[in-house]
């Protein structure tokens, strides 16, 4: 199982005792940790610290210091449980390793078995995260700060720039962005509050942004080609990459709190599985352990020599047995669990692309209210009868399916831009430009089985020409019965 992971960078400290504070309150706040019990502050103010309790927790805390000061400040904490399992939380500090001077924090945690058969559990945030946000250790991510409070974007040019940058994956460095776009005037599939606490909850992994309203989807739209999340849908963008993943209300999605739920946990696995630059604890040990030797080379005794290589090859065990859980991990986390075999993204996958989002949903929607329509002349069962009028009740019509047809009704609106508008909505669905003559011959693109050629006029024509190839258009495209 894939640990979790996240780093950020936070605001610099020219003193780390203030970072050691905020990991003591934390372990103190714990209800159930007895590490620290018998431990004062002054005790854990070292530069290497190492406290076991009675019931086989462990406290690790190590500082690397340079001749300019301190370089960074972990620690490692593990704690056992009763089901033969050990949650084990790193974190490490690095000075000024992120832009503009700020420090960079990494944290990571797992769950690891240590009896045979354990059960293993999706490893946790840390609250850590929560409490030095709240203290207000955030740092600046490129555009945006490192908080757990949403963007609310507004209808200016600085914010549209803002939402290109983020659904084209070049706002943030660090975390990802979670972006919700708008159903209409300050209206979305989450409410506010929902919003709020999902970005509550993603804060130190990932950014959630919201756009004000369905005007400025439109424009954003336009600067990027058709590539944002639109009509409600939530898009996960990866710095670097853009959107790589939408979520929308659907056939495994049914509700709003199971779309908060899925964005939060496809967030948290996405930053966990980003590169990393922030040193782990393993890095830190070595990085001490390589100063220490370099340092007190002169003055070691042989004992505290072969103490010190001991310690060196221990940490690269360590650092090797990691690198082989995470070999190991990574192929069963590939081939997903039996719902994954009916996520919407295997079946584009075995299906085909589709022409919007949701698009495969909707037409076995379409096949489930048909096949009801003549259930009595085919002499359908009943079982199956329930189950399809459950997919038509509970199977929501997708929203990219009404942002098409709003867009081909804005495409068809002006007799002088129609051709050229046509054709750059179409290119993003499906077509290619395949002629330029007297008319303009779009084609469906390779995979798009069952797409005919569309023919667009360059001369303007009367309003009632202009609806009729928009309906033309929809029927070519058939959708034109899948939101009865």
């Amino acid at each position: 199982m894939l640990p979790f992971s996240t780093e950020f960078p936070v605001l610099p400290r020219a003193d780390r005792a203030a970072f050691v504070a905020e990991v003591i309150a934390w372990f103190r706040g714990m209800q159930h940790q007895t590490v620290l019990s018998g431990s004062s502050d002054a005790e854990l103010d070292g530069a290497n610290v190492f406290v076991r309790s009675d019931s086989g927790e462990q406290l690790r805390m190590r500082e690397l210091q340079t001749n300019e000061g301190w370089d960074a400040v972990g620690f490692r904490y593990d704690l056992p449980d009763d089901s033969g399992r050990v949650w084990r939380t790193e974190c490490v500090l690095k000075r000024a390793a992120a832009e503009g001077g700020q420090d960079l924090i990494r944290l990571r945690t797992q769950c690891i078995a240590t009896t045979p058969g354990a059960r293993l559990a999706p490893p946790r945030k840390p609250y850590l995260i929560k409490a030095l946000l709240k203290s207000g250790w955030g740092g600046k991510d490129k555009q945006f700060s490192v908080t757990d409070q949403p963007v609310w974007l507004e209808s200016s040019d600085d914010d549209l720039a803002s939402a290109v940058s983020v659904n084209l994956g070049e706002a943030t460095k660090w975390l990802p962005n979670v972006y919700v776009s708008a159903t209409g005037e300050s209206s979305w599939l989450l409410t506010r509050r929902e919003i709020e606490k999902l970005a509550y909850d993603l804060g130190g992994v990932a950014h959630v942004v919201v756009e004000p309203d369905r005007a400025f989807s439109f424009d954003l739209r336009d600067e990027v080609d058709g590539r944002n999340a639109y009509g409600g849908t939530v898009g996960l963008s990866v710095p670097g990459q853009g959107i790589v993943r939408r979520y929308y209300l659907g056939w495994q999605i049914q509700d709003t709190r199971e779309l908060a739920v899925a964005i939060k946990n496809g967030a948290m696995a996405l930053r966990s599985q980003m590169p990393s630059f922030g040193w782990d604890w393993t890095e830190l040990q070595e990085q001490a352990l390589r100063a220490q030797r370099e340092r007190e080379k002169d003055s070691l005794t042989e004992e505290e020599w072969n103490q010190l290589h001991k310690e060196e090859i221990d940490n690269l065990q360590e650092r090797i047995r990691e690198l082989e859980l995470q070999l190991s991990a990574r192929p069963a986390a590939g081939l997903g669990t039996d719902e994954a075999e009916f996520s919407t993204d295997n079946l584009v996958q075995r299906i085909g692309p589709e022409v919007y989002s949701g698009e495969i949903s909707d037409r076995l929607r379409l096949a489930a209210k048909s096949t009801l329509s003549v259930a009595d002349q085919i002499g359908l069962d009943k079982r199956s009868a329930v189950i399809l009028q459950r997919v038509i009740e509970r199977l929501p019509v997708s929203p990219a399916l009404a942002e098409l047809k709003q867009d081909l009704a804005r495409a068809t609106k002006d007799p002088k831009r129609v051709a050229s508008g046509l054709t750059s909505l179409l290119v993003r669905y499906g077509y290619r430009e395949k002629s330029d003559n007297k008319h303009i011959r779009l084609e469906a693109d390779k995979g798009y089985d069952g797409l005919d050629a569309v023919t667009i006029p360059k001369t303007p024509s009367e309003n009632r020409g202009l609806k009729n190839l928009q309906k033309q258009i929809e029927r070519t495209l058939g959708i034109t019965k899948l939101d009865d």
